[in-house]
């Protein structure tokens, strides 16, 4: 009875340590930062600004942090495959350019909110083919898309990207409602990072977008298409752009040409506090909601103790590289904690290794140096 009791007490152990490797494996520690700086957050504003938790405030947050998930998805799809896109601002203010500017009176406006989503998936295409086709620097081909769409739109639209400036009253109808203190932009969002995660995990596609962001040669050399890869990853990133794009105009009712240009700074942070890899390789979704609402409460926080727009974007730039540091370190030191407890292991499944002698193996060297060394003069002397 006893040896019954002992071998299951044995086989629970093994199964809850099986599921705590698991969840180590799917849910690492750089993917719990976001969910841990939430909290933190929370725990702060609590007594000292609680008017950062109010209805109004928490309707205007989730609002925000809707178009900042969707946007920031589609900058971890790039991220994914190894690359950054610095044109996301202007691509996300096309797509709300383009909604204003011809969702006037007697528009087809379903006509006009596939255009200006298709557009952005062109123009994010483009940063793909001379990206993965042409094989140029990231950084450079966005930085440079940027500044030409910027231009292109003031010179197309002007700032107020129409004569009147508004979105279509039924798209201001679609995203600005609310469920209790919750926007529906936000819930839009939700639905949206779901179908992403099947998508990464249930699809082929979706499989290969990590894969050829960890190792572009293995993917090749396993036959996988990896020009074709990543050329779908961008145009599934522009389409994330135009989303969000539409959807903010529909919350602002009145955007204008700089509208987008915060999510060139605040996508990239928020997929950096979720500890996705800048190199390429996986990310997690839900980490990515979590940092988008902790960037945004951070933001209405900061707003609520009377800190202007530069300081705040100069916080979320301390926040990325204190998010990068910290996850970096993290994986350094639980690496060097993962080696530590396998030598401490080893020496302890032996231990007629155990020397109290601290240096036994050199002192041994010495000893049989010393005794070649006689005998060596000893045949001298013979």
């Amino acid at each position: 009875m006893s040896a019954t009791t002992q071998s299951s007490g044995v086989g629970r152990q093994g199964r809850n340590a099986g599921l705590i490797t698991d969840l180590k494996y799917r849910w690492p520690a750089r993917y719990r930062a976001s969910w841990a700086a939430l909290v933190v957050l929370l725990v702060v504003i609590v007594p000292v600004t609680p008017r950062a938790l109010s209805g109004p405030s928490v309707e205007l947050v989730t609002a925000l942090a809707g178009v900042l998930v969707v946007a920031a998805l589609g900058q971890m799809l790039i991220i994914m495959v190894g690359a950054l896109d610095l044109s996301v601002g202007a691509i996300v203010s096309v797509a709300a350019g383009v909604v204003v500017h011809y969702g006037g009176e007697n528009a087809n406006i379903p006509l006009v909110i596939a255009a200006a989503v298709v557009v952005p998936v062109l123009l994010s295409l483009l940063n793909g083919v001379l990206i993965s086709v042409l094989r140029l620097n990231p950084l450079i081909v966005t930085l440079a898309t940027f500044g030409i769409i910027t231009g292109a739109i003031r010179l197309w639209t002007g700032v107020s990207l129409s004569v009147t400036g508004r979105a279509p009253e039924a798209l201001t109808s679609f995203a600005q409602p609310a469920l209790g203190m919750v926007s529906a932009i936000f819930v839009y969002a939700l639905v949206i990072a779901v179908l992403l995660i099947l998508m990464l995990g249930k699809t082929r596609f979706g499989q290969r977008i990590a894969f050829v962001g960890s190792n572009r040669r293995a993917a090749r050399v396993l036959g996988i298409s990896v020009v074709r890869t990543e050329l779908g990853t961008f145009a599934l990133a522009g389409l994330l752009y135009g989303i969000a794009g539409v959807l903010l105009a529909g919350y602002l009712g009145t955007p204008d040409v700089q509208s987008g240009a915060v999510y060139q700074l605040a996508t990239i942070t928020v997929v950096g506090i979720a500890g996705a890899m800048f190199g390429g390789g996986p990310a997690n979704v839900a980490s990515v909601v979590t940092a988008a609402v902790f960037l945004q409460l951070l933001d209405q926080f900061l707003a609520l103790l009377g800190l202007g727009a530069g300081s705040r974007v100069m916080v979320q730039g301390f926040v990325l590289v204190l998010a990068v540091g910290a996850i970096t370190m993290g994986q350094y030191s639980a690496s060097g904690l993962s080696r530590g407890l396998r030598l401490g292991g080893r020496r302890s499944s032996n231990p007629a290794s155990d020397h109290h002698d601290p240096l036994p193996r050199a002192r041994a060297d010495e000893q049989a140096i010393s005794t070649s060394s006689l005998n060596g003069d000893r045949n001298d002397n013979d």
